[in-house]
C-alpha cells in the first residue's frame, strides 16, 4: 500500500500538463497615476473621503444581471459605479505597471500568448457596501476573465471571496502602503463576491482581461478526473485498513516539486508552472479528504570523511581534487513551513524517511546544492558538507497530524496541542466536539512519544514544557492523560521541580484518593534523583488541601514517609562527578536550603513525628547539610513566613541557626598583626611543602617561586584549591618565568563579611548576642 500510494499519487500530479489556477493575486510598486473622471476631475491617491462622495454623486448604482436581465437591487448588490468610458487614466509609468499586472494574472491563471486589459467599471463602495455572490458575464468577444485593481483608500473589510469546484479564496486586497496597489484576476465563471466594507471608501478599478488571439476563450483548468482519484486515493490513505496490517503505514507523504525555491522564495502564491498546476490540485483533492497539505522545503544534510587525490597548492584545491569517502553523519528534515491560506506555521522541523518521497526513488539522481570540502589538518583527514535541498508539497491525513507532530518532538507537539485547546475553547468548548477529541488523541501521543533519555527529560522540565503539557490537559478537561502522564512518564522520572505548579493543578481535577495515590507514586519513583523537587511537591499538595478545605493533609502520610526515608545522607565517596554535584544543586540531587525549609513545612502539616525524624536526619549528616550554605537560609525562610514560623521544627532549626551564629559572633575578629597566614597545604610535594613554609613564616610578606611552567601551575593550583591567602603574579623576565606570591588578608576580609552576614542573620531570626 505504501509503496503503490507514493507511485499512484506523483503519476497522478505528474499528469497535472497545464499550469495555473482559477485565481491569481499580487502586489506591485505603484507610479501615481493620473485619474480623471469626468464631472470630477483629477483623483488624488489615497483617496480623500471629499473625492469619494464626489465620485458617488457622479456614479449611478451599479447593477447586476440575473439570466438576460439587467436589475438594480440593494439588497444583492450596493456599490457605486462610473462607465470605464468616463475614465482616463495616464501617467509615465501606468501602461508599464498594468503591464506587469497582467503578466501576473496571466502566469497565475496559467494563460499563454497576448492578453489584453481593457478598463470596465470604476467602482466604489463606501461603507456597507457589498456585492453577493455571482458570475460575470461576458462583456466582450474573448474575455475570459476579470482583473480587480484596488486603489489605495482608507477602508476596512470589502474582502474579495472566489470560489471555483468547492474551493475557496479569501483575498484582502487592501494595502497600508500607499505605494503598493493590490490586484486580483479569476476566471469569468468563478462565483465571487465581495464582503461588505466596515468603514471608509474602497476605490477599485476593474478590467476585462481579453485574449487577443483567435483561441477558444479559456476556462479554469479543469482537472475534474484527477481531482476525484486524489480523492479516493488520499481518503483510502487516511482510513484504517480493516483487520490492520503488517505492512508500516506512511505517516506522512513528500511530493519534491520541479522548480528550485529559496526559503525567501517559498509560497502557494510563487509557484512556477507544473508546480502550480499540482499544488492546485492536491490543495483541493487534501480539502475534500480531510488532509492536511504544505509547502516545505526538504533538506538532507551528510557529512563524512574524503580522500585528497592530488592537485592544489598552498592549501587552496578545487572539489574535483576530493573524492568522497563515507557518510558518517546525516540529517533528513523537513522546514520552512507554509499553508495555502498564505501563513507560516510554526511546525519546526519534521524528520522523513526516504520511503516517504513520492515518487520513489525522488531523490535518487539528485545533485547537492552545497559541497564544501576541508583538507587534512594534523591528525584528522579532509571531509566534506553537502547539503540536498528541494521545495515540497507535503501532505498527511488528519488521521495522522498526532503522529506526524509527535515526530517533530516536544518543541512541535506540545505548542500545537497549546493551540487545539485555544481553538477549542474559542468554539465553545463542547466536549464532545470534534476538536477537543483531536485535541485528546495528540495528547495522548505526546504521553506515548515522552521522550527517554534523561537529558531530554530535564531539558523539557526546566524550559516548562512538561508544565505546559499539563497545563494544556488541565484546560481540556483530559483527566484520563491527566493520570496516565502522572502515573506514568512523571513517575518514571521524566520530573523536575518547575513542573509542581502545574502537576499540583492538573491532580486537583482528579479524585483526592487518587491524587494522593499519584502524589505518592511520583514522589516514591523520584525522591532519591530529585529530593528537592520532591519536597516542593509535597508542600504544594500539603499547602493546597488546606488552603481548598477538601480534606486532611495526613491523607499524604505515604508520600510523607517515601520521601523522608530517601533523603540525602552521607556520601559514600567523594569522586569528580559527587564534587561537581555537590557544587551544582540546580540537578536538584543536592539538597538546598528550600528543600529543608519545603520539607519540615510540609511534614508538620501532614505528621509532625516524620518531622521531627526528618530534623533528626539533617543533624546526623552535616556534609550534606551544611549549616551555613543550606540550614540557616531554611531557618531564615521558615522563620519570614508567619504560617511556619510557630511549627515545632522551624523552632527548632532557628534555635539550631542562632546557637551558631552567636558562637561564631563572639570569636575574636582581629586583622593579622604580622605575616604569618594559614599554612595547611593539601598537597606534600617538596614546592607544596615549601609554600606551607612560606605562609607560617611571620616575617617574609612574598616568595619568589622560579621554576618551570609545570611546577608554577601546580603551586598555583594548590593555592587556589586550598584558599591561600596569596595574590599570584607571572613575572616573565629571564627563563624559566617566577610566580610571584605575595601575602594578603583575604581570610580576615571573607571573616569580616561573614561577621556582617551573621549579624545580620541573627536580627532577621529575633535573637541577640550573647554579651
Amino acid at each position: 500500500m505504501s509503496v503503490q500510494l507514493t507511485r499512484s499519487l506523483a503519476t497522478l500530479l505528474g499528469e497535472v500538463e497545464r499550469p495555473g489556477d482559477f485565481h491569481a493575486t499580487g502586489t506591485v510598486d505603484m507610479h501615481p497615476p493620473r485619474i480623471q473622471v469626468e464631472g470630477v476631475g483629477t483623483l488624488s491617491l489615497p483617496l480623500m473621503a471629499t473625492q469619494a462622495e464626489a465620485l458617488v454623486a457622479q456614479a449611478e448604482q451599479a447593477p447586476y444581471g440575473r439570466g438576460t436581465e439587467t436589475l438594480v437591487d440593494t439588497g444583492v448588490r450596493r456599490t457605486w459605479q462610473i462607465d470605464g468610458a468616463r475614465v482616463q487614466i495616464s501617467g509615465k509609468a501606468w501602461a508599464q505597471d498594468l503591464e506587469t499586472m497582467v503578466a501576473q494574472a496571466k502566469s497565475g491563471l496559467g494563460v499563454n500568448g497576448a492578453v489584453s486589459a481593457e478598463l470596465y467599471k470604476l467602482l466604489v463602495y463606501d461603507t456597507g457596501s457589498f456585492f453577493i455572490s455571482h458570475r460575470d458575464s461576458e462583456k466582450a468577444p474573448g474575455m475570459f476573465a476579470t482583473l480587480v485593481v484596488v486603489l489605495p483608500s482608507e477602508h476596512r473589510g470589502g474582502e474579495l471571496l472566489v470560489r471555483h469546484r468547492g474551493r475557496e479564496v479569501r483575498l484582502d486586497l487592501r494595502r497600508d502602503e500607499p505605494s503598493e496597489v493590490a490586484f486580483a484576476a479569476f476566471y469569468a465563471d468563478c462565483l465571487h463576491e465581495v464582503l461588505p466594507v466596515v468603514s471608509g471608501y474602497r476605490l477599485a478599478l476593474i478590467y476585462n482581461l481579453i485574449r487577443t488571439e483567435e483561441d477558444q476563450p479559456l476556462g479554469p483548468p479543469d482537472y475534474d478526473r484527477e481531482h476525484q482519484w486524489a480523492v479516493k486515493l488520499l481518503q483510502a490513505w487516511g482510513t484504517p485498513a480493516a483487520g490492520g496490517s503488517d505492512e508500516p503505514t506512511l505517516t506522512k507523504l513528500i511530493y519534491p516539486l520541479e522548480h528550485a525555491y529559496t526559503p525567501a522564495e517559498i509560497g502557494f502564491d510563487r509557484l512556477k508552472g507544473a508546480d502550480a498546476a499540482a499544488a492546485g490540485l492536491l490543495v483541493g483533492a487534501a480539502r475534500e479528504a480531510d488532509c492536511d497539505v504544505y509547502l516545505a522545503l526538504v533538506s538532507i544534510e551528510e557529512s563524512g570523511w574524503a580522500e585528497h587525490t592530488g592537485g592544489g597548492y598552498w592549501g587552496r584545491h578545487d572539489e574535483d581534487e576530493f573524492e568522497i569517502g563515507e557518510v558518517n553523519e546525516s540529517q533528513q528534515i523537513v522546514d520552512t513551513w507554509r499553508h495555502p491560506d498564505g501563513s507560516h506555521p510554526d511546525l519546526g522541523p519534521l524528520p522523513f524517511e526516504l520511503e516517504e518521497l513520492s515518487p520513489p526513488g525522488a531523490f535518487d539522481d539528485l545533485e547537492p546544492d552545497e559541497l564544501e570540502f576541508q583538507e587534512a589538518t594534523g591528525n584528522e583527514g579532509a571531509s566534506f558538507d553537502r547539503l540536498y535541498q528541494r521545495a515540497a508539497l507535503v501532505v498527511w491525513p488528519r488521521t495522522h497530524r498526532a503522529a506526524v507532530l509527535s515526530q517533530g518532538g516536544l518543541e512541535v507537539s506540545v505548542p500545537f496541542l497549546g493551540e487545539l485547546v485555544r481553538q477549542w475553547q474559542e468554539a465553545g468548548a463542547d466536549p464532545r466536539a470534534p476538536l477537543r477529541e483531536e485535541a485528546h488523541l495528540l495528547a495522548e501521543r505526546i504521553r506515548i512519544d515522552w521522550p527517554e533519555a534523561d537529558w531530554v527529560r530535564r531539558r523539557a522540565s526546566a524550559d516548562g514544557v512538561a508544565a505546559a503539557y499539563l497545563q494544556h490537559l488541565t484546560a481540556l478537561g483530559d483527566l484520563a492523560e491527566i493520570d496516565a502522564f502522572a502515573g506514568g512518564p512523571i513517575a518514571a522520572g521524566a520530573y523536575g521541580e518547575t513542573d509542581n505548579p502545574a502537576l499540583v493543578e492538573a491532580l486537583t481535577a482528579l479524585t483526592p484518593e487518587r491524587a494522593q495515590r499519584l502524589i505518592h507514586d511520583i514522589i516514591a519513583g523520584n525522591a532519591r534523583a530529585h529530593p528537592v523537587a520532591c519536597a516542593d511537591l509535597l508542600a504544594r499538595a500539603a499547602n493546597r488541601i488546606i488552603e481548598t478545605g477538601t480534606g486532611t493533609a495526613k491523607t499524604l502520610r505515604r508520600a510523607a514517609d517515601a520521601l523522608v526515608q530517601a533523603l540525602p545522607g552521607r556520601r559514600a565517596t567523594q569522586s569528580p562527578v559527587d564534587a561537581y554535584r555537590y557544587l551544582n544543586a540546580s540537578t536538584g540531587t543536592e539538597p538546598t536550603d528550600a528543600m529543608v525549609a519545603n520539607l519540615l513545612s510540609g511534614l508538620e502539616h501532614i505528621d509532625p513525628d516524620l518531622a521531627r525524624r526528618a530534623f533528626e536526619h539533617l543533624l546526623k549528616h552535616p556534609d550534606r547539610y551544611d549549616i551555613d550554605r543550606i540550614l540557616v537560609p531554611a531557618a531564615l525562610t521558615l522563620h519570614a513566613d508567619e504560617t511556619t514560623r510557630s511549627l515545632p521544627s522551624a523552632q527548632a532549626l532557628r534555635g539550631l541557626a542562632l546557637a551558631h551564629l552567636r558562637r561564631r559572633i563572639a570569636e575574636p575578629l582581629e586583622p593579622p598583626s604580622d605575616w604569618q597566614r594559614a599554612s595547611q597545604v593539601t598537597c606534600t610535594c617538596a614546592n607544596c611543602q615549601e609554600l606551607s613554609r612560606f605562609l607560617a613564616d611571620p616575617t617574609r610578606p612574598e616568595w619568589a617561586f622560579r621554576a618551570a611552567q609545570r611546577h608554577r601551575d601546580h603551586v598555583a593550583d594548590s593555592v587556589r584549591t586550598d584558599c591561600c591567602d596569596l595574590d599570584l603574579d607571572t613575572e616573565r623576565r629571564g627563563n624559566p618565568h617566577t610566580l610571584r606570591c605575595t601575602k594578603n588578608q583575604a581570610s580576615y576580609l571573607r571573616r569580616v563579611v561573614q561577621r556582617e552576614d551573621d549579624s545580620a542573620h541573627l536580627t532577621q531570626l529575633g535573637g541577640l548576642p550573647e554579651t
